[in-house]
């Protein structure tokens, strides 16, 4: 590998960590805010379209915000070797699907 490469590696594995960053960020704000509408037995959601304050809704909106928060900390903490795989994976099917 040359060093615009190794470079290049670098970029992919720090745009990872970013993109997860926020997706811990932006989850983790948007986990709290569900978690107190999950806990709070009064407060109401809208879930097809019908405003409701069932238990279950609440529940499965709140699993799906934590899901945010787990792909985000799963880029966060991978160690960079895998980044490192994903990237060497990925130059091939650059250059085959756009010629690069």
């Amino acid at each position: 590998m040359d060093s615009s490469q190794l470079k290049e590696m670098k970029r992919f594995r720090r745009g990872f960590r970013f993109v997860g960053a926020m997706f811990c960020l932006v989850g983790s704000v948007m986990l709290i805010a569900f978690a107190s509408l999950l806990l709070d037995p009064e407060s109401t959601i809208i879930d097809n379209g019908v405003r409701t304050n069932a238990f279950g809704p609440k529940l499965s909106a709140t699993i799906f915000v934590a899901m945010f928060v787990l792909v985000g900390l799963l880029c966060l903490l991978a160690p960079k070797r895998i980044f490192d795989r994903l990237f060497v994976w990925r130059q091939p099917l650059l250059s085959s699907w756009f010629s690069k």
